[in-house]
């Protein structure tokens, strides 16, 4: 949306009640996210973006990560695989000193160190 719609979504914004929490409708939110969006990747800061529309940037980044433009989000299938544990094994001195829970990798270091 190019910047003169800056104005025409200011209008619209300043339409509800005022007070904290105001109830913009869905679509509105929806109209200011993609503007917002759009002028961000074109280099606006938010602190422009604020004063242009009259917004706290806190709504503004709100808006823009959560409400999101018709189809622009969709759940993407995912698989969870438990965590493969790594077996573990002792080493065992000739004097009799015993390390448990040591990995392969982990023991062959122990052997190096010793030899």
């Amino acid at each position: 949306m190019p910047r003169r719609n800056a104005s025409s979504l200011r209008a619209a914004l300043s339409a509800p009640t005022p007070g904290r929490g105001k109830p913009y409708p869905a679509a509105l939110k929806v109209r200011i996210a993609e503007y917002v969006r759009s002028e961000r990747s074109s280099g606006a800061t938010w602190a422009q973006l604020t004063s242009e529309l009259g917004v706290s940037g806190e709504s503004l980044r709100y808006w823009c990560s959560n409400i999101a433009s018709p189809g622009s989000r969709a759940l993407v299938p995912v698989s969870v695989v438990p965590e493969r544990e790594e077996p573990t094994i002792a080493v065992v001195s000739a004097s009799g000193h015993r390390i448990e829970g040591l990995t392969l990798r982990d023991a062959v270091a122990v052997l190096r160190a010793l030899g």
